[in-house]
């Protein structure tokens, strides 16, 4: 198993040092590439246009490709996708929560698990949907891009089987701040509530007098390394809790049922001076 992640991340090493057109041939396919050859070499005649700090820029390649029509991801029939995620950083339960999250907002409900592999190069995590459409990659490439992680390299092995190299070394999966000093009102949960928390020195949390709310609370750093956990047994209402200094993420809902929460908390925050 180790030689096959380290064969994975060797090819994204070979994905950079290919061409431009090497690299588009692995998001269209061989077939489609040889068929599409002269339009492809004329559309991204300027290759320097679609490089970023150095490296291709995929979102802007990917765009191109579908505005031409070359950028398939229809398939004749429902089926099994399976799509590979892998990374070089070793954060695996925050690489977890970034991939489901956003195979979630795609719209993909039924996420069965293939394959996981950790070692010392890095990890890699193989999942299965069932659609008659394969995750669109420009969708994907957004859904990342929008919490500070990159795709550096996609290798398309037929329509419906796709494996994407990502770079989370700026991870944020809780982009959006509440603002601080300020009581914000939070709805009934569908799942524990996530908080970024970066820079802030504490939070109070209330529950209306109709809640039943048993607290757990947990602080996670960038990666979901845990850094704290507040748990209670009895119903409370109210909770002042002090921030780790290196917390990013605060994950809040109760020990027993979110049904617990269906008034919802009010939360503020204090920023560290």
């Amino acid at each position: 198993m180790v030689r096959y992640l380290l064969g994975l991340l060797l090819l994204t090493f070979t994905l950079h040092a290919g061409s431009l057109f090497d690299q588009i041939q692995n998001i269209t396919g061989k077939n489609s590439y040889i068929a599409n050859k002269k339009i492809i070499h004329i559309l991204f005649k300027d290759t320097r246009g679609y490089y970023r700090h150095g490296h291709v820029d995929y979102l802007k390649v990917l765009k191109t490709l579908r505005d031409n029509q070359l950028l398939r991801v229809k398939l004749s029939r429902s089926t099994q996708i399976t799509l590979s995620f892998a990374t070089r950083q070793k954060y695996p339960v925050a690489f977890i929560r970034l991939i489901r999250t956003a195979l979630t907002d795609l719209g993909y409900s039924r996420i069965d698990i293939l394959k996981v592999i950790h070692d010392k190069s890095g990890f890699m995590y193989k999942v299965a949907v069932y659609s008659d459409t394969a995750p669109d990659p420009i969708m994907l490439a957004e859904n990342f891009a929008g919490k500070k992680a990159d795709i550096i390299g996609i290798k398309r092995f037929s329509i419906a089987n796709w494996r994407y190299f990502i770079d989370i070394s700026h991870l944020d999966l809780v982009p959006e701040k509440l603002p601080a000093k300020k009581s914000i009102q939070l709805p009934k949960p569908l799942e524990p509530y996530w908080i970024n928390v970066q820079g802030v020195r504490s939070v109070r949390l209330s529950a209306p007098k109709a809640n039943r709310w048993h607290p757990e609370v947990v602080f996670y750093d960038r990666y979901l390394r845990l850094l704290d956990n507040v748990s209670k047994d009895r119903k409370s209402y109210n909770l002042r809790l002090s921030v780790p200094r290196d917390a990013m993420y605060m994950k809040v809902g109760d020990l027993y049922t979110l049904e617990n929460l269906r008034r919802g908390l009010t939360i503020y925050l204090s920023n560290r001076r």
